[in-house]
């Protein structure tokens, strides 16, 4: 995630700001090169056939605003409520570790503990898990073989806080306050694996696409008679615009990544980790 002070904006303007502004230059070259080439074949030998009314593109240029305002908009609440769910990740392994150190103080339960966010990170972003000096050691060979290790982690959380109240070191009520936390990181995971796993339809995705492109190719023949040559840095303008308001969306709608614009997961869990560690030593 882009961290930066939006009161010196000077000094971010041409700044990179994801991989959206470095995949855009290769399109902007080559609508630049197409919207040329129709100008100067224009102007060099008169084709009145490029000549459409400017009115086609202005209607349409309206429905198409509307639907990148509600694709961007669609994107930016799938990020906004993948923030909301990190922050309540953050809140809750705090509740549990804090809650587990004072009730049983078993360095086992915490070592879970701050194995979790790890694990959850890795499993949204489907990469696989290597950091296994987190694992306590009695659970590693089975972690390693576990098809879904959020839970794999959550269940031997549960396992152990049921052990401890077999063996009496935790009350009934404290065992219930306990479960509770681990029924709310359950919740929380399964709230970041919808988001997910349930991308935004593919036929709206697929007709605006369509529909964007039939318009940026189209747009200078509406144009090219009134503005001449200034049709060209026209036409620039409108395609970066559209186009990167298109690509924005595509990359906060996935915001469990490790795109620029992607949510500071990493930093969160180094921040849990920092934090069960400055816990256990209370």
């Amino acid at each position: 995630m882009i961290k930066y002070n939006n009161k010196h904006w000077f000094k971010f303007l041409f700044s990179r700001s994801g991989y959206f502004h470095d995949e855009i230059w290769l399109s902007i070259a080559f609508y630049t090169a197409l919207v040329t080439a129709l100008t100067w074949v224009y102007h060099e030998f008169e084709f009145k056939i490029f000549d459409l009314p400017s009115t086609f593109h202005t209607v349409l240029g309206l429905v198409i605003g509307l639907l990148l305002v509600f694709r961007t908009n669609t994107a930016y609440d799938r990020w906004w409520e993948g923030r909301k769910q990190l922050g309540a990740l953050v809140n809750t392994i705090r509740h549990i570790a804090i809650k587990s150190k004072h009730y049983l103080d078993d360095e086992q339960v915490m070592g879970l503990i701050k194995l979790y966010s790890p694990v959850l990170k890795n499993h949204l972003r489907e990469s696989t898990f290597t950091d296994y000096e987190l694992v306590p050691k009695q659970f590693l060979a089975t972690f390693k073989q576990a098809k879904h290790q959020p839970n794999f982690v959550l269940n031997a959380i549960s396992s152990a806080l049921i052990e401890s109240y077999k063996l009496e070191k935790i009350s009934g009520e404290q065992l219930i306050i306990l479960e509770d936390e681990v029924s709310n990181l359950l919740d929380i995971q399964g709230a970041c694996e919808r988001i997910k796993n349930t991308p935004i339809p593919f036929g709206y995705t697929i007709h605006l696409k369509r529909i964007l492109l039939i318009y940026l190719l189209t747009l200078p023949f509406g144009f090219i008679k009134t503005m001449g040559w200034y049709n060209i840095p026209f036409m620039l303008m409108v395609f970066y615009t559209m186009i990167g308001i298109e690509l924005i969306g595509e990359e906060i709608e996935e915001p469990f990544g490790t795109d620029l614009n992607d949510l500071p997961f990493d930093e969160l869990v180094d921040k849990i980790s920092s934090n069960i560690e400055e816990i256990k030593l209370f």
